[in-house]
């Protein structure tokens, strides 16, 4: 599918409402369905929700300049307090988790610098070159679907009027931790860009032809059953990425797929090869100020060594290796299988 075709087939929602009002809503939509990717049962689903929607007046109708760089940050859960009981939730993945305090103090280090944070729309024209040469912008993902994410992060960032994008583990919908289907309906679609982060979560790499696009046609059905609206964008589960399955992404209609490649955008592979750096649980307002500004240097050359191992192991191998070094290997619940 070529970019301008595919362009063409995404329709996305009207932005002229002002964005104190609340947005209007379907009044039902067909449940989802496929194969694994099932996420709700009933034959119809209720749409009167109230969204989570800025409550801010309209900015101002002055054109927006397009950054033609940025960097984009990648968070999982936001939990409320400093403190989040996860049970027998292994340390690979809260590894992964910041508080709401922790949160709120990441966006006003963002503030502070006056970065300009960007939407689905802008990030398209930034990776078309339509962007302004020096100009560097922000993008803020979520994936999984955590339910602090959604129901947590969400309103802050609807304070402040920041876009962002949630990735959405189609199985794992509903269950103890994560979203369910009433609270992704509630995301402002001329704030939030929902897309699909698989069905599973497994390593899209390591799998047949066929069960990567059953991974990826049957979580993107799934969402946009839910949703009522066309889902455009992916992000690849661990980063798991290779040529097959960008030709599978292209062919089951995504038109941007991001990764877990350290730099800055656009990559070598433009919007087939959408980098991202990883937010932890003790990523303080100093180094995401530098990662903000663009200085990915540590970080790049950290990458880079870990990858040897992951080469000469393989994705699936390499995650288990990583779960018995983190003390994750015995005794923990893993809602992630490579």
């Amino acid at each position: 599918m070529t970019r301008e075709a595919s362009q063409k087939q995404r329709q996305r929602p009207s932005r002229s409402r002002k964005r104190g009002d609340v947005a209007p809503t379907q009044q039902s939509v067909a449940a989802p369905h496929g194969r694994d990717g099932t996420i709700l049962s009933s034959d119809r689903i209720d749409l009167n929700l109230t969204m989570i929607t800025p409550t801010d007046p309209a900015p101002s109708s002055v054109e927006t300049v397009i950054p033609g760089r940025f960097v984009a940050l990648l968070y999982h859960d936001v939990h409320p307090g400093n403190a989040f009981d996860y049970g027998r939730l292994g340390e690979s993945a809260t590894l992964y988790h910041v508080s709401e305090p922790v949160f709120r103090a990441h966006l006003d280090v963002i503030d502070n610098t006056g970065v300009q944070c960007l939407d689905d729309d802008a990030i398209h024209a930034c990776l078309a070159g339509r962007g302004k040469a020096g100009a560097a912008g922000l993008v803020l993902c979520f994936d999984d679907g955590w339910n602090g994410a959604v129901e947590c992060a969400a309103p802050v960032l609807a304070e402040r009027r920041l876009p962002a994008f949630f990735f959405i583990t189609t199985g794992l919908v509903g269950r103890r931790f994560f979203a369910g289907a009433a609270a992704l309906r509630r995301l402002d679609p001329l704030l939030f860009t929902v897309g699909s982060h698989g069905v599973t979560h497994r390593m899209l790499s390591g799998l047949r032809p066929d069960d990567i696009r059953a991974e990826l046609c049957d979580s993107r059905r799934a969402l946009e059953d839910l949703l009522g609206r066309p889902v455009a964008c992916l992000s690849v589960p661990g980063g798991a990425v290779s040529r097959r399955v960008v030709e599978i992404a292209e062919e089951a209609g995504y038109t941007s797929l991001f990764t877990s490649a350290i730099g800055m955008n656009p990559m070598p592979g433009g919007y087939r090869c959408i980098a991202r750096i990883g937010v932890r649980r003790g990523t303080d307002p100093t180094t995401l100020q530098r990662w903000v500004s663009g200085d990915l240097r540590r970080e790049r050359v950290r990458a880079a060594l870990l990858d040897i191992p992951k080469r000469m192991l393989g994705a699936r191998a390499y995650s288990k290796l990583r779960r018995v070094l983190l003390g994750d290997a015995f005794g923990r619940e893993h809602f992630f299988e490579p």
